[in-house]
């Protein structure tokens, strides 16, 4: 999946930073200059509201993606502060148009 998000993005003019693990992730949030954070809704050794205390520490949206989670579980990331969960398959667009809304707001 992250391949895949990774190169649609790419396609679309991103400049991606693919997290491999969370110390990764931790990294390039720090080293700053993103626009969002797209993360599974379970990564191992990290739950999602690790990923959401750290973002919110850097003021950096974060858009969690899943298949497994019922629709409580995703209405609960996004009362904690996720902006969107896009339960898997979701269409590609969505993603995309939501990453422009962002960067429009940043930039604007």
């Amino acid at each position: 999946m992250r391949d895949a998000l990774t190169l649609l993005l790419k396609e679309h003019g991103w400049v991606v930073h693919a997290a491999v693990n969370c110390d990764n992730l931790r990294a390039a949030v720090e080293a700053g200059g993103l626009t969002a954070v797209i993360s599974e809704s379970t990564l191992p050794g990290w739950a999602p509201e690790e990923i959401l205390k750290l973002c919110a520490e850097h003021h950096l949206p974060v858009v969690f993606t899943g298949h497994d989670l019922p629709l409580q579980g995703a209405v609960d990331l996004i009362r904690q502060g996720a902006i969107d969960f896009l339960d898997k398959p979701f269409p590609q667009s969505r993603l995309v148009d939501l990453l422009d809304r962002l960067a429009n707001r940043q930039n604007g």
